[in-house]
């Protein structure tokens, strides 16, 4: 008994960490939107050429403040039709990082 109740917490564990680390992580009300703000820093940075500057900051403050998630859920419900846009959504953003 005591083993299962050990296994149950640390899916608990586990199952929170997938999905709250990136809400947290890029301030976002759901994971789906967390993916899209990680999707625009990385395409801020890509066409800035770097991490930091006016232009990174521009273009990386106008994509967040547009980052609403609905993006990335339709993306990730046309790739993973079979998954909970949800556990797709917090897949992608741990395999992007």
């Amino acid at each position: 008994m005591r083993s299962a109740l050990a296994i149950a917490g640390v899916i608990v564990i586990a199952a929170v960490v997938f999905f709250v680390v990136p809400m947290a992580a890029g301030g976002s009300a759901n994971v789906c939107q967390a993916l899209e703000k990680h999707d625009v820093s990385n395409a801020a940075a890509n066409i800035a050429g770097a991490n930091s500057g006016p232009l990174h900051d521009i273009i990386n403050s106008v994509g967040q403040s547009m980052a609403t998630g609905n993006i990335a859920a339709q993306s990730e419900a046309q790739a993973h039709p079979d998954m909970p846009v949800a556990v797709s959504c917090a897949a992608s953003y741990w395999k992007s990082l």
